[in-house]
C-alpha cells in the first residue's frame, strides 16, 4: 500500500503509442521509458557519455572491454542490477530485428560475459559506437518473469509502470503517478485550474502560457530548451527534390514572427538539429527571413507559380495554428500549401513510411551526431533508419562517413544547411504549471518528464 494518500496527475498532450522500451519511437512513449528504465550509458551536460555501471576502454578500433562498478542500483521489485543484465539487454536488442536499436548494434560481431567483465567485438570500426550503448536496461530473466512490457514493467529506473489503461507509474518510495491524456491545450489548461490535474508541461500557445503565468493559484517555470522542431521534405518529390523549392520555402518563412507570438520567450531560431552547445554543433545562421529571394529563386528557375504541395500535420489545435500561419507566408512567395491533419496515429504512421510532401514534428532528446546519419544517409531509409524523407544524396553520404573519420562535422553540417535538407525552425523553449501544492518539480533542456523524479505533494 502505498504511503502517499494522492496520486499525483499530470495532464499531456498526447500518451503514449508503445511503451515497451524497445519498439517507443514517439516522443511521448521515449519519455515514459526514460523514466523507469535506466540506460547503460547516459549523457551528461556536456553531452558526454558516462555510465554508473560500467567502466569501459577500447583494445583497438573493434574490441571493446567493459568492466562492473560497485554502483548499486535496483530493479522494482528488489532485485540488484548486475552485469548480467546489462549483457543481457545488449544481445536482445542486437538479436531483434524490430527493436529501434537493432540498426545501431547491427555492427557487433560477438559479445560474452566473463565474470564482472562484458566483452564486445564489431564487425567494422564504428567511432560512435559507445553512443550506441545508451540502452535501457532489462533483467536477465525477463523471460521467465511473464511480463509483457507493453503494458507494464519491472523497471531499473525509480519508476515502474503499474497500469496501461489509465497510464499509472509507482515511484519507489511509493509516490503515484498518473497520466491523463487531454489532447486540446486549452481544456488541459482548464482542467489545471479547475483541479482536475496538478501539473503540465508544454505543448501550449502562448495566450495560454501567459495566462497561466497570471493565475495566482498557480506555479509557473520556463526554460530553454533543446527539442528542434523542423520541416521535413519528400526529395523524390518532383518540386522538393530540388533544393531551389526548399531554399525558397526556407527564406519564406517568418520565424522570429511566428516565436514571438506563438511560443514562450525561451525559444529560440534553429540552423541545426542538435542544440548550438553540443560539442558537434557547427557556427551556422539560420536562413533569413527573405520573401523577395525566395519568390526570385522560383522564377529564375523557371517555375510557373503558383506550385502546390501538401503540409501534413497532426489533429492538435497549436500545431494546425502554426500550419495555417506557414500557409499564409508561403502563399506571398507563390505556393499554395493544402494543410491536412489527421489524427496522431495515423499522422506519425504517414511519416514513418513517408507518405507526405511537407510534414512538421519535433525531434525530443537527441543527444549524438549519430542522428544526421540516421536522418540523411541512403543506407538508412525505413526501416534501416530514420530516413523518412527518402533522400538519396552520395554527397551528403560521404560527408557523413568524413565526419566520422575526422570527428568534426563542419562540413556535412554546412551542406545540409546550405542544401536545406530539412528545415529547423526553432528549439522550443519548456513551460511547466501546477498547483500550489506541488514542489520540486524541475525542468530538463530536452523537455523530457525526468522532473517526475523529485516532485512530491507539500501541502494539501
Amino acid at each position: 500500500m502505498s504511503v502517499f494518500s494522492k496520486e499525483i496527475i499530470f495532464g499531456i498532450s498526447q500518451n503514449p503509442q508503445n511503451i515497451n522500451p524497445l519498439y517507443a519511437r514517439d516522443a511521448a512513449s521515449e519519455k515514459i521509458t526514460d523514466l523507469v528504465y535506466e540506460k547503460i550509458f547516459n549523457y551528461n551536460e556536456q553531452y558526454k557519455l558516462t555510465s554508473k555501471f560500467v567502466s569501459w576502454k577500447s583494445i583497438n578500433d573493434l574490441d571493446f572491454v567493459f568492466t562492473a562498478k560497485s554502483y548499486s542500483s535496483n530493479f522494482s521489485n528488489g532485485r540488484e542490477v548486475v552485469l548480467k543484465d546489462l549483457y543481457f539487454s545488449i544481445k536482445k536488442n542486437h538479436h531483434d530485428p524490430l527493436s529501434k536499436y537493432f540498426e545501431d548494434l547491427k555492427d557487433i560481431q560477438h559479445i560474452s560475459l566473463d565474470g564482472s567483465i562484458i566483452k564486445i567485438k564489431l564487425k567494422k570500426p564504428d567511432p560512435l559506437f559507445i553512443e550506441k550503448l545508451s540502452l535501457p536496461i532489462l533483467p536477465y530473466d525477463l523471460d521467465d518473469l511473464n511480463i509483457d512490457l507493453s503494458k507494464s514493467s519491472l523497471g531499473s529506473n525509480k519508476f515502474q509502470i503499474i497500469s496501461n489503461k489509465p497510464l499509472i507509474l509507482l515511484r519507489k518510495d511509493g509516490q503515484r503517478i498518473k497520466f491523463a491524456e487531454v489532447k486540446d491545450p486549452s481544456v488541459r489548461a482548464l482542467k489545471l485550474i479547475n483541479k482536475e490535474i496538478d501539473l503540465l508541461q508544454n505543448d501550449l500557445s502562448l495566450p495560454i502560457i501567459n495566462y497561466l503565468e497570471r493565475h495566482h493559484q498557480l506555479k509557473t517555470l520556463s526554460s530553454p530548451g533543446t527539442n528542434v522542431s523542423y520541416i521535413g521534405f519528400n526529395h523524390q518529390h518532383e518540386l522538393l527534390k530540388d533544393p531551389v523549392v526548399r531554399k525558397a520555402i526556407a527564406h519564406a518563412i517568418n520565424r522570429e514572427e511566428i516565436i514571438k507570438f506563438f511560443f514562450n520567450q525561451d525559444t529560440q531560431a534553429a540552423s541545426q538539429i542538435l542544440s548550438q552547445k553540443h560539442w558537434s554543433s557547427s557556427n551556422l545562421s539560420p536562413h533569413e527571413y527573405n520573401p523577395p529571394l525566395s519568390k526570385n529563386l522560383l522564377i529564375d528557375a523557371g517555375y510557373k507559380l503558383p506550385l502546390k504541395l501538401e503540409y501534413k500535420t497532426s489533429t492538435d489545435t497549436f500545431r494546425i495554428k502554426i500550419a495555417t500561419i506557414l500557409k499564409a507566408q508561403l502563399e506571398a512567395i507563390g505556393i499554395n500549401l493544402k494543410i491536412i491533419s489527421l489524427d496522431w496515429g495515423t499522422f506519425f504512421k504517414d511519416i514513418q513510411n513517408g507518405d507526405f510532401q511537407l510534414y512538421s514534428l519535433t525531434w525530443v532528446g537527441l543527444k549524438s551526431p549519430d542522428i544526421y546519419k540516421k536522418i540523411f544517409h541512403s543506407s538508412m531509409i525505413p526501416p534501416f533508419g530514420l530516413n523518412r524523407g527518402l533522400l538519396q544524396d552520395e554527397m551528403i553520404d560521404n560527408l557523413i562517413k568524413e565526419s566520422y573519420d575526422k570527428k568534426n562535422w563542419d562540413g556535412a553540417l554546412e551542406y545540409i544547411h546550405q542544401n536545406v535538407l530539412i528545415y529547423p525552425l526553432w528549439y522550443e523553449g519548456n513551460f511547466m504549471a501546477s498547483l500550489n501544492n506541488i514542489c520540486d518539480y524541475q525542468l530538463t533542456e530536452d523537455g523530457s518528464w525526468l522532473g517526475l523524479y523529485e516532485v512530491r505533494l507539500c501541502h494539501d
